[in-house]
């Protein structure tokens, strides 16, 4: 496989060199397979469903606790709002769609409605007008063109996603109103930090420098982060070999949303907040979303406490080998592998609790598209606690497919993790990756196709080698927009 003292350079510039790109090639052509589902994450088998009364605890201790702690929101950004706006382009009057015709029918309940007509009525057009005359196709223009709204070329966290009385809310304003609710420190600071595209930092850095002005009371610490180059990935011909574009130039893609873990390794707190930009809800629904988070963040202390507990006291307590064992397996690996001596239980105990952990909600499966929880067979032999997209999973495997589509739950990404050891320093993350996990689908570019390479999901394989726990959360916890139309949905009424 051939590189040129060009090629050499090209990859240098972007960090990278050819040892490491080879090794990258390598392991995603030979060492990637789908996952080996065993049977679902359930309740009772793999899934904790709190007592009321249980919830009310970790609430509390989360709440006690944050006096002591620092704390973070981390949130995936980069996400374009074209996406959410592709069933209105093209538009055609003879082949409407169910959403089009729902985008259409129910036009008023969208919070940016006045927006556009205000956009319209200062180019010299009348909007209601232009309803009455059923010339959807202007009013589609002004929604997404650079003389309206600009949503064809905008991020989808500054799209308006809620009205009220007097303000409209976008869904990064959204975030900051969660955060001073649930991640408040102990000295009033409201920490999060924001992925973007590189191209969107300055935009977002502006807009949030406006809108926290407008928190009297709260003070915000907001950080910024792009996905490093040295993380894209090359792109293979059909035979593996580098695909070049017409210039014979080397042509790199994104690795998708796994190559966040490294942003994820350079946050410093004690507790971890992850959440997607467009999974957020209207004030008057925010109770649900505050008390749940603060579930999880107990649930993420108490063990976060007795696990460095464990650890300190393995080497010099006899019964805490006992205690640990008992407390690997109620909590994140069931099993023990037989013919251990005590001085190898004892190792196994130390390598099995100290590594990140992360506690993740998890909802009724209601047929949302996405991942769910599930007990995968890993290639040591041993079943682990993973959160798995259908494209892990073979298709062509008839057994598999049902073990998939027996799932009861649905991973909404809400996450609370540790990414700190007992003395108080990261882990290193990539040690905890699982590399066969990655994807490699097919693209289309310049007239040839091409094999894609993405790294493992960043709460998929990612995070395989963490110790996980899965928590039910109510589904009024879980508010996506994937389209424009989620906003009709009651999560998003104001």
């Amino acid at each position: 496989m051939p590189f040129s003292t060009q090629d050499e350079l090209m990859l240098k510039q972007r960090g990278l060199n050819v040892n490491a790109v080879l090794k990258q090639i390598h392991q995603f052509v030979h060492d990637t397979h789908p996952s080996r589902l065993d049977r679902p994450c359930i309740v009772g088998d793999g899934i904790w469903a709190l007592s009321p009364t249980e919830c009310i605890s970790y609430s509390r201790y989360y709440e006690e606790s944050k006096h002591s702690i620092s704390i973070q929101k981390f949130v995936p950004s980069s996400g374009a709002a074209s996406r959410m706006f592709k069933h209105l382009y093209n538009y055609n009057t003879e082949n409407v769609s169910e959403l089009t015709e729902e985008f259409i029918l129910r036009f008023d309940q969208f919070p940016f409605k006045p927006e556009v007509e205000t956009r319209m009525s200062a180019a010299g057009l009348n909007l209601e007008a232009l309803r009455g005359e059923n010339n959807w196709s202007v009013i589609f223009d002004f929604i997404l063109g650079s003389h309206g709204l600009n949503y064809d070329d905008q991020l989808k966290g500054l799209v308006i996603f809620h009205r009220y009385a007097e303000e409209i809310s976008t869904a990064f304003d959204e975030h900051l109103m969660e955060a001073t609710a649930y991640a408040k420190q102990g000295d009033g600071r409201c920490r999060l930090h924001f992925t973007l595209a590189p191209q969107h930092v300055e935009r977002v850095e502006n807009y949030l420098e406006n809108r926290v002005s407008l928190f009297e009371y709260d003070q915000f610490e907001i950080s910024y982060s792009t996905q490093d180059a040295s993380t894209d990935t090359l792109a293979l011909t059909p035979s593996n070999e580098p695909f070049r574009d017409r210039n014979g130039t080397l042509v790199f893609r994104p690795s998708g949303h796994g190559a966040l873990i490294h942003n994820l390794q350079r946050l410093s707190a004690d507790v971890i907040f992850i959440k997607n930009i467009d999974n957020v809800t209207v004030r008057k629904n925010l109770s649900d979303t505050v008390f749940y988070k603060q579930i999880l963040g107990g649930v993420l202390l108490k063990l976060r406490t007795t696990v460095f507990e464990l650890l300190n006291r393995l080497d010099s307590d006899d019964k805490a080998l006992d205690e640990a064992l008992d407390f690997i397996q109620t909590w994140f690996q069931p099993g023990l592998s037989m013919g251990m001596s005590r001085e190898q239980m004892v190792q196994y105990a130390k390598l099995r609790l100290d590594r990140p952990l992360r506690v993740c909600g998890m909802v009724r499966n209601e047929g949302e598209p996405g991942g769910g929880p599930f007990w995968v067979r890993m290639s040591g032999g041993y079943i682990s606690k993973q959160i798995v997209e259908r494209s892990q999973v073979d298709n062509s495997d008839p057994a598999q497919m049902k073990i998939l589509s027996s799932s009861t739950h649905f991973n909404p990404v809400d996450l609370a993790c540790s990414i700190r050891n007992r003395n108080g320093e990261n882990y290193h993350l990539d040690e905890f990756i699982d590399y066969t996990a990655g994807f490699v689908t097919e693209k289309f570019q310049q007239g040839a196709v091409l094999k894609a390479l993405e790294w493992p999901g960043l709460w998929n394989g990612a995070m395989a080698l963490w110790n996980t726990v899965f928590i039910e959360v109510p589904v009024s916890t879980f508010n996506p927009v994937k389209t424009v139309n989620d906003l009709l949905r009651p999560g998003h009424q104001a």
